[in-house]
C-alpha cells in the first residue's frame, strides 16, 4: 500500500458519504413548509403568482408553501434575506430580471452578488404596460407626449429607481425628450393610487394587477409590449403600433436558491415548479395577461441570466444610467 492510497481511500469515502446524505436529504425533503421570499409587495404581479405557484407546488410537494413578502430597495432586501439563509431548499426567492439582470449595470458596488444564489427555474416571461390616470386629457401614447411637452414643469411618475419601469420612462424621456420627475411608490397598489388620485401622471407596470382598474374606469392603458393582443386589455395596441416601439420591454421573473444548494434539491424544486406550471387555471390566467409560463432547468436558466444581463446592460449604456 502507498502513503498516498490511505488518504485517497479516506477522501472516496467522505465524498460517498456526502452523496447518500444528499440523497438522504432530498428523499425526506420537504420535511417542513417551503417559504417563497417574494421581493415585491402584496397584490402585485409577482405576488399573484407566487401564490398561484404556491398552491399549485403544495400539492407536488406534499408540503405546505407560503409567501413571504419583502418588499423593498428594489428587490434588493428580499434578495438579501435570502442569501443569508440555509441552502437546505425551504428559502427560495421570487424575483424579477431587475435583480440580476439590470441591478449589476446600475451600481459600482453589487447590492445582490448572483455567485450568492442558485437559480432554480425561470418562471414567467411577462408583458409590460403604459397606464394613465383617465382625467388626463390622452387616449394614445402619442397624446400622452404632447400633454407632456405642453406642461410647464416636469410631470411627475411612478418610477422606482433602477426598476424595469424606471428604466421603460427613461427610454420614453430619451425617445422623445419630455422632462419628467421620479417618484418613488412602495408597490403595484401604491402606484395605482397614486395614479388614481392624481399624485403621478402615469407608470410603466405588469398587467396582472390591472385589469378590473381599467374595466372600472378607474385607470387607463395606453399601450403594451409583445406581438400579440393582450386579452385582459382588449383594446391596448402594442407600443409599435402606437408609433413607440422602443420605450419598454418584456421581463421575466425567477425562482432562486441560496448558493450551494445541493444539486439533488435544486432539481427537485425545479421539477415541482415545472409540475406547477402545467396548472390550467395558472395557465389560463396568466395567458390573459399576455404572459408565457416557461419553465427550465438550473443550468438553462444561469445561460438564460447571462445573455438577459447583456441584453439589458446595453440598454443601459445606452440611456447613460448610473444609480450610485
Amino acid at each position: 500500500m502507498t502513503a498516498c492510497s490511505v488518504p485517497r481511500r479516506r477522501l472516496l469515502t467522505g465524498m460517498a458519504g456526502l452523496s447518500l446524505a444528499s440523497t438522504a436529504q432530498a428523499q425526506d425533503f420537504p420535511s417542513r413548509p417551503i417559504r417563497i421570499v417574494v421581493a415585491f409587495a402584496a397584490g402585485s404581479e409577482p405576488d399573484i403568482l407566487a401564490r398561484r405557484l404556491a398552491s399549485a407546488m403544495e400539492k407536488n410537494l406534499g408540503s405546505p408553501v407560503v409567501v413571504d413578502n419583502r418588499p423593498g430597495a428594489n428587490t434588493v432586501i428580499a434578495a438579501g434575506h435570502v442569501a443569508q439563509s440555509r441552502p437546505d431548499g425551504y428559502t427560495i426567492l421570487l424575483t424579477s430580471s431587475t435583480t440580476f439582470s439590470v441591478l449589476p449595470h446600475l451600481y459600482e458596488i453589487q447590492r445582490a452578488p448572483l455567485e450568492q444564489f442558485t437559480p432554480i427555474s425561470l418562471l414567467l416571461r411577462a408583458q409590460m404596460a403604459l397606464y394613465c390616470n383617465p382625467r388626463l386629457p390622452v387616449r394614445s401614447v402619442a397624446e400622452l407626449v404632447a400633454w407632456v411637452r405642453a406642461q410647464p414643469h416636469p410631470v411627475p411618475y411612478g418610477a422606482n429607481p433602477g426598476a424595469i419601469g424606471h428604466l421603460c420612462g427613461e427610454l420614453l424621456r430619451q425617445a422623445t425628450g419630455i422632462k419628467l420627475t421620479d417618484v418613488s411608490f412602495r408597490g403595484t397598489t401604491d402606484a395605482q393610487q397614486m395614479m388614481i388620485r392624481g399624485d403621478i401622471a402615469f407608470a410603466f407596470d405588469g398587467v396582472a394587477a390591472y385589469p378590473e382598474l381599467i374595466k372600472g374606469g378607474e385607470l387607463r392603458c395606453l399601450g403594451v409590449t409583445g406581438e400579440k393582443p393582450v386579452p385582459y386589455l382588449q383594446g391596448t395596441p402594442n407600443f409599435r403600433d402606437t408609433g413607440f416601439p422602443d420605450i419598454a420591454m418584456p421581463y421575466w421573473y425567477g425562482m432562486f436558491a441560496p448558493a450551494n444548494i445541493p444539486r439533488i434539491l435544486a432539481n427537485r424544486l425545479a421539477s415541482a415548479i415545472h409540475e406547477a406550471q402545467k396548472s390550467p387555471d395558472l395557465a389560463s390566467q396568466f395567458f390573459a395577461q399576455g404572459a408565457e409560463l416557461i419553465g427550465n432547468d438550473p443550468d438553462s436558466f444561469a445561460r438564460m441570466i447571462a445573455m438577459e444581463r447583456e441584453k439589458w446592460g446595453s440598454l443601459i449604456r445606452s440611456i447613460g444610467l448610473r444609480l450610485g
